[in-house]
C-alpha cells in the first residue's frame, strides 16, 4: 500500500486518538490555532470514561458509571460548565464525609460511636494523614515532584508502610485502606507516597492560589452532558473529521509527520498527518503496531504504568432507608453512598465504588452477578426492605479501551515514568489524566489536552 502523504497547503494536519475529554479538550485549542483535526474515538460515542446512566433507573434518576466529581478548585471544568449553562448539584462536599459512619464485624456504626469501637480512632487517622501530608510541603512545583529533594526515598516507599508507621489500630487501618481503594484505586501497597504527596501539593497551591474551600461537587444532570456538549460545538467546525468506531492499529513516524493505521467495520485506512495525539489510556496502546522504535525509557513507562482497577455498582430502590453520608465498609461494599441524595423523587440509589484487589475480583464476574452481590450487601447494612428498581455495574478494568478507572503511580514510578511521559516522542504525544499535573481527574485530562494542543502549535 503507497504511504499516504501530507498535502503542501496543508498547514497542519492532527489526528487524536481518543475522544475523550482529553482527546475533545486537544481538537478544541488546535482547531483554534488553525490545525486540520481528525479526532479517531475506538467507541460509538464521545465521553471517554465519562458516562452518567439514566436508562437503569426510574423517575428521571442517575447515577455516574465513570468519572463523578467536579471539585472546587478544578476551574477548566467550572469555566466548561459555565459556558455550556451546567450547574453543579447541591452542596459542595468535603471528603470529612467518609468517615460518618462504618459497618464493621455485622453492625453499622455512626458518629461518635465510631470512637467507641477503637479509641482516639480519629486521632490516629490524622497522625496518619499527617505523614501523608507532610512532604508536600516541601514540593515547590508539584507538576515536577521528581525534582523533590527526597523524590527517590518518597517514590520508594508506599501507603502500606505509611499505614505500618501509623500505629493504626484494626479500624484506622480499614479507613486507611479503603481511602487508597478509593481516591487511589489501588491497594496501598500499590501507591507510591511520591504520588499522594504530589496529589496533595498541587491541591493545596491551587486552594492557595484560588483562595477558596476545596469541595467536591455533582453536575446537575450528570458529567456526560460537558462532552457532549463540547463534541456538539466542534462538530460544527469546518475543519474537524470526527471518525466513530474507529480502533487505532499503527503509528509510525516519517521524516516530515506521521502515519497512523485504523481499522474499523468498513475496513482499514491509513491518515497521514503531522503530528498525533493519543489522548486514550494507555492499556489500548499496548496492543498498537509501532512502527518506529519507542525510545526505551518511554516504553517501559507507557507499559508499565499502573491504572486502578475501579468498580461501580448503583442500585436504585423504592424508598431510602439508609443512613445519608459516605460509608465504609468491612464488607464486599469497601464503600456506600447515596449519589442521588439531591435528586427528587422517593426512590434513591446506593452506589458501591470498589477498588484494588477489591474491584479487580469483582471485575471477573458477570454484571448481573456482580448485581446481586452488591444488592445483598447493601440491604444487609443498611436494612432496606424496599424493591430494587433497576442497576448497573461497571468494571472498568475489564474496558478493553480502558483497561481500568484512572492512572495510579506505583512505588518507583514517580521518578522513573513521570517526565519521560509528558515529553514528546519525536511527532507523537501523548494527553489524558495519566500525563497532567491533576493526574486522575476529570480536570487533568482538559489539562493535558490543552497543553499537548499548546505545545504542537508552538513549535509548528
Amino acid at each position: 500500500m503507497p504511504q499516504p502523504s501530507l498535502a503542501a497547503d496543508a498547514f497542519m494536519r492532527v489526528v487524536v486518538i481518543g475522544a475523550g475529554l482529553a482527546g475533545l479538550s486537544a481538537a478544541e485549542s488546535l482547531l483554534a490555532g488553525g490545525a486540520d483535526v481528525t479526532l479517531i474515538e475506538a467507541e460509538q460515542r464521545i465521553g471517554g470514561r465519562t458516562r452518567t446512566i439514566h436508562d437503569s433507573y426510574v423517575g428521571g434518576q442517575y447515577a455516574e458509571s465513570g468519572a463523578e466529581w467536579v471539585d472546587s478548585i478544578h476551574w477548566r471544568m467550572l469555566d466548561l460548565m459555565e459556558r455550556f449553562d451546567i450547574e453543579t448539584l447541591g452542596e459542595g462536599m468535603p471528603w470529612t464525609t467518609i468517615r460518618r459512619w462504618v459497618y464493621w464485624n455485622g453492625e453499622r456504626h455512626a458518629g461518635s460511636d465510631i470512637e467507641k469501637l477503637e479509641v482516639n480512632v480519629f486521632a490516629a487517622i490524622e497522625r496518619y494523614e499527617n505523614l501523608c501530608e507532610a512532604p508536600a510541603t516541601t514540593m515547590d512545583d508539584p507538576s515536577q515532584p521528581h525534582l523533590h529533594r527526597d523524590a527517590e526515598f518518597l517514590d520508594s516507599r508506599s501507603l502500606a508502610d505509611l499505614i505500618r508507621e501509623s500505629d493504626l489500630g484494626p479500624v484506622g487501618r480499614l479507613f486507611a485502606r479503603r481511602n487508597a481503594q478509593g481516591e487511589f484505586a489501588s491497594e496501598p501497597a500499590k501507591v507510591s507516597a511520591l504520588f499522594v504527596a504530589q496529589q496533595r501539593a498541587f491541591e493545596n497551591s491551587e486552594v492557595q492560589r484560588q483562595g477558596i474551600e476545596m469541595l467536591s461537587n455533582r453536575v446537575k444532570g450528570g458529567v456526560s452532558q460537558i462532552a457532549q456538549a463540547l463534541g456538539r460545538d466542534l462538530s460544527q467546525h469546518s475543519r474537524l473529521t470526527l471518525k466513530l468506531g474507529c480502533t487505532l492499529t499503527s503509528v509510525e513516524q516519517t521524516s516530515d509527520g506521521v502515519v497512523v493505521g485504523c481499522s474499523s467495520s468498513e475496513g482499514n485506512f491509513e491518515l497521514a498527518a503531522s503530528h498525533v495525539v493519543l489522548a486514550c489510556s494507555l492499556v489500548p496502546l499496548r496492543n498498537v503496531e509501532f512502527r518506529s522504535e519507542i525510545p526505551t525509557a518511554l516504553r517501559e513507562a507507557m507499559w508499565g504504568l499502573g491504572y486502578g482497577p475501579i468498580t461501580k455498582t448503583a442500585v436504585q430502590f423504592a424508598n431510602r432507608e439508609w443512613d445519608s453520608g459516605y460509608g465504609t465498609t468491612d464488607s464486599l461494599s469497601q464503600r456506600l453512598y447515596d449519589p442521588s441524595v439531591d435528586q427528587d423523587g422517593e426512590s434513591g440509589i446506593v452506589m458501591a465504588y470498589c477498588g484494588g484487589d477489591g474491584g479487580r475480583d469483582l471485575a471477573t464476574k458477570p454484571e448481573s452477578e456482580r448485581i446481586d452481590a452488591m444488592t445483598t450487601d447493601m440491604r444487609t447494612i443498611h436494612g432496606i426492605t424496599s424493591l430494587s428498581t433497576g442497576a448497573f455495574s461497571r468494571a472498568w478494568s475489564s474496558e478493553p479501551n480502558y483497561g481500568g478507572a484512572y492512572a495510579t503511580y506505583e512505588p518507583g514510578q514517580v521518578t522513573k515514568y513521570w517526565k519521560v511521559l509528558r515529553e514528546p516522542w519525536g511527532r507523537m504525544h501523548l494527553a489524558g489524566e495519566h500525563v497532567a499535573t491533576c493526574t486522575g481527574y476529570m480536570e487533568g485530562a482538559v489539562e493535558s489536552g490543552r497543553d499537548v494542543a499548546d505545545r504542537i502549535l508552538r513549535t509548528s
